[in-house]
């Protein structure tokens, strides 16, 4: 059992992974055009985690693991710069020449790389563990 859950709890966080990055993705990007294209963000990461876990023939847990790992990963990196987003973005629109600011790609990719390690480390202590 990848963590000591069983593939039944995996399924309902994973469940719950999505409503959760639904709503919150809706929230977060208040760019109507681009408000309904998140709802396709659960299906590629069904797609990609899904193919990887086939690929490398993990269990179940494991693959919803790093499903629901990547799922909650995005709300977490955009919502706190998610107004600065918005405001970026119709800069942008109004002058294509509008730099992105440079705080906010500092914390989406200062984020990301923190969350990528934590995830990576509790995927090595849970791989370590089930074995």
């Amino acid at each position: 059992m990848f963590l000591s859950l069983p593939t039944g709890a995996w399924v309902l966080i994973a469940v719950g992974a999505t409503l959760v990055n639904l709503g919150a993705m809706q929230w977060i990007i208040q760019i109507p055009e681009y408000r309904r294209k998140q709802f396709w963000l659960p299906v590629i990461g069904i797609i990609a985690v899904g193919g990887r876990g086939l690929a490398q023939s993990h269990t179940l847990a494991e693959t919803l693991y790093l499903y629901v790992a990547v799922l909650i990963m995005f709300p977490v990196m955009l919502a706190p710069v998610r107004r600065q987003i918005t405001r970026d973005y119709y800069r942008w629109v109004e002058d294509p020449t509008t730099k992105v600011s440079g705080g906010v790609m500092t914390w989406i990719a200062t984020s990301m790389i923190v969350m990528l390690l934590a995830i990576g480390a509790v995927w090595a202590v849970g791989i370590s563990t089930s074995t």
